[in-house]
């Protein structure tokens, strides 16, 4: 057989496959259509969500300002005391609002309970300057396990530096026959410790 004879038939052939691979291109173009639609067209638009609202941080107060910072009321302290801590020397310094306290000075004569001829408010005004406490006169003692509560300075917490930078504590109430209020106490743990509500 030659070979020409079976060229046309080849040829047929080829334009045969060619004719169904177009035929089916439309096929296949309307099925990608689609696929592509429901793929990138139905689905919902993304929104970006909004950013996390940030609750706004509240500034602490520096500690033992006479006067700057917002003053906070017995109330809010009632559920947020923050008990002090204490240095080598046994002072009590930081950050505290505890008001509740209990006198540990076993001295028969009393703890020293000490207030100036100036009312609280100008102690406590920031112009006043530097503070003699140590120097004030006594006006009362307090004995051995009697509590009493502090008073919080116009910064919010109870612990008051005198010049020389010894804590003190103000006295605004306590309990027992012999109470004695509205003075200085020296916070120190030899002195006065920290309690709890219950036992005030």
């Amino acid at each position: 057989m030659k070979i020409s004879n079976l060229l046309p038939s080849t040829r047929t052939s080829h334009r045969g496959a060619i004719s169904r691979g177009l035929a089916r291109r439309p096929r296949l173009l309307a099925i990608f259509a689609l696929v592509a639609i429901a793929t990138f067209g139905c689905g919902s638009p993304s929104v970006d969500s909004p950013p996390a609202q940030q609750q706004p941080l509240s500034t602490p107060p520096v500690e033992d300002d006479r006067g700057t910072s917002t003053p906070q009321t017995s109330e809010d302290t009632a559920y947020t005391s923050v008990l002090p801590n204490t240095n080598e020397q046994g002072d009590f310094i930081g950050k505290s609002n505890h008001l509740y306290w209990e006198v540990v000075d076993p001295d028969p004569q009393g703890l020293n309970c000490r207030m100036g001829n100036s009312p609280l408010s100008q102690i406590w005004d920031p112009r006043t300057g530097a503070l003699e406490i140590g120097s004030f006169p006594v006006k009362g003692t307090l004995q051995q396990n009697q509590t009493f509560e502090a008073k919080l300075t116009p910064g919010g917490f109870v612990i008051t530096f005198d010049s020389n930078n010894n804590p003190w504590i103000f006295v605004e109430s306590s309990a027992g026959e012999n109470s004695v209020s509205n003075c200085f106490v020296r916070a120190n743990e030899q002195y006065v410790k920290p309690v709890s509500p219950a036992a005030s």
